[in-house]
Formats: C-alpha cells, structure tokens, sequence
C-alpha cells in the first residue's frame, strides 16, 4: 500500500473533538428545573409531584437520568465516537463484511451501556468518571490493537486529566487537548513503509 501514516489518529482527534462539543453545548445551561413528573417551587429548590408530593432536588435529581450526575451528553459523546472509530475502520480496511462492522458496532454500544449502568449501580461512580474511564479503556484497547506506545502514553495522560486533575468542564477541555495533541502527533509522525506494516 505504500507509505501511509498510522491509522490511529483519528479515534484520538475524533474524541478531542466531541468532548469539546459537549463542552460547547453546556456553556450557558442551567442546572435542571425537574424532570417530567415534577414541577420546582419558584427558587425554593425544592419540587411538587404529579400527585401533589412535595420532594427536594436531590430526590428529584436520583431519579431523573441527569441525576446520574454526569456533563449533559458525555455518555453520547462515547457511543459516537465508539461507532464513528468502528466505521473508520471498517471504511479503511475495505475487507470486511458489512454484518460484521454491524454487529460490532451494536455489540460495542451495548457493552458501553452496559459497563455503565455496572459503574453506576454496582460500583457508585460519578458519572463523569464513568466517561472518562470508559474511554480510557477505549484508548488502551486501541493502544494494544495498534500496538502504539504513543497511544498508551495518550490514554495515561487523558486518564490523569480526565479524573485525577480535574472535573467538569475543565477535565473535558484538558483531556481534549491531550487527545487532540495525540492525534496530530500521529499524523505528524513519520508515514510506515510497506514493510513496516506486514
């Protein structure tokens, strides 16, 4: 195939920038003013239920899905840039059946889903931490497939800056940056020759 430049940039680049959508969509929401069945009291932080119920915000916020207490579409940036990887790849390669990339995309959403509810419910993490865990896994996982020491490098850096330095949106953008950082240095990076890549 001649020279090329290593595949793995673009799960990196893509999730650089999908976490920094997220980052974009919440600038300027507010926190949530209940959920479908309840109704805030005007600045009293607490809510009236479908059936009269008086309830405080944090019991509303256990049950809705945003009291999973993770940034508003984080979980959605993860089953996207899980399925635009799956097709990157499947695009690249050319060889593979089409049921294939299909039931390796679905299998994969669902096990993020999955490993998520598990985190959830079994283990009690943030929700936030559940992202960023999940898509250090990815990043490892990709390391290995790749075999790519910068990759693992990457995912090491996106973990210590994802969870370790920061929360919220400034994890987000510190994270993006590390990954996007990956991503060019790929790109960057010296083509594989032919025989390089048998």
């Amino acid at each position: 195939m001649g020279n090329e430049r290593p595949r793995y940039w673009f799960p990196p680049a893509l999730l650089g920038f999908a976490q920094l959508a997220v980052v974009a969509l919440s600038v300027g929401t507010s926190p949530p003013e209940g959920w479908f069945a309840y109704t805030p009291y005007s600045g009293q932080g607490r809510y009236q239920g479908l059936y009269g119920v008086e309830m405080s915000r944090e019991a509303v916020s256990a049950v809705s899905v945003i009291g999973m207490s993770r940034m508003d579409n984080w979980l959605f940036a993860v089953l996207a840039v899980y399925l635009g990887t799956v097709l990157f790849y499947a695009f690249r390669s050319k060889r593979m059946a089409w049921w294939k990339v299909a039931a390796i995309a679905v299998g994969g959403l669902i096990g993020i889903v999955l490993a998520d509810l598990v985190g959830y419910w079994e283990f009690d993490i943030d929700g936030d931490a559940r992202s960023a865990i999940l898509l250090t896994l990815g990043l490892v996982l990709l390391a290995w497939l790749e075999r790519s020491v910068p990759v693992l490098v990457v995912a090491a850096a996106y973990v210590l800056c994802a969870v370790v330095l920061a929360q919220g949106r400034l994890a987000l953008v510190l994270s993006s940056l590390v990954v996007l950082a990956g991503a060019f240095a790929a790109l960057l990076s010296r083509p594989k020759t032919a025989a390089e890549e048998t």
